[in-house]
């Protein structure tokens, strides 16, 4: 379950009788912020892994820990590092793209038609978007 201590309590009180014995480990974001004592684990993120933790599978099997908290932020921080946005001057990105198709060109020409594209789907995706960013900002002049 994750939550508010007063919205934990109710559903606590819905499903089980209020004599009933349970064991009730609790993770705070505090908590997770010292155990894995990380400086790029910001207090959003720590609330992030709480959340995420609610939909961990095996959470009941095998409990949460160090590893499992070590994952989850791997992952928020491998999503952030996917959105991350970076200023770099046209002329510098032009001259990067120009390598890049160059490869893939060559690529292409001793593997065949294609090549590139289905040895690196996600790049060729980036290429092409950068590309035609790039020629929407020079109004469509490349």
């Amino acid at each position: 379950m994750y939550g508010t201590v007063n919205a934990l309590c109710a559903r606590l009180m819905q499903h089980f009788k209020s004599d009933e014995l349970m064991t009730l480990i609790i993770w705070t974001k505090e908590d997770v912020l010292a155990v894995l004592d990380d400086s790029r684990i910001t207090d959003e993120a720590a609330e992030e892994i709480l959340r995420r933790i609610e939909w961990q599978d095996d959470q009941h099997d095998t409990g949460v820990g160090l590893d499992e908290l070590q994952s989850l932020a791997q992952s928020l921080l491998d999503e952030a590092e996917q959105v991350r946005e970076a200023t770099v001057p046209a002329a510098a990105l032009e001259t990067a793209i120009r390598v890049a198709w160059d490869f893939m060109r060559l690529e292409d020409a001793q593997n065949g038609e294609g090549a590139f594209a289905r040895r690196f789907p996600a790049e060729t995706a980036a290429l092409c978007r950068i590309s035609a960013l790039l020629r929407e900002q020079s109004g469509g002049k490349k």
